[in-house]
């Protein structure tokens, strides 16, 4: 069973890709979104492991 630390860092390669992909396709709206989703999700795994503005 995966941990919630594997999960968000499973959930951030996912946003990365997809944000790329917005990117190549010229959906900055899109890219925007996706990049501040991926914010949220660095800073969650940051919490979790115990530490302030370290992402992965």
């Amino acid at each position: 069973m995966a941990t919630r630390e594997d999960e968000l860092k499973d959930l951030a390669r996912t946003l990365r890709a997809a944000t790329e992909k917005a990117r190549e396709l010229n959906l900055p709206t899109s890219a925007y979104i996706l990049s501040m989703a991926l914010v949220e999700v660095s800073q969650a795994l940051a919490a979790e492991r115990g530490t302030e503005n370290r992402p992965e």
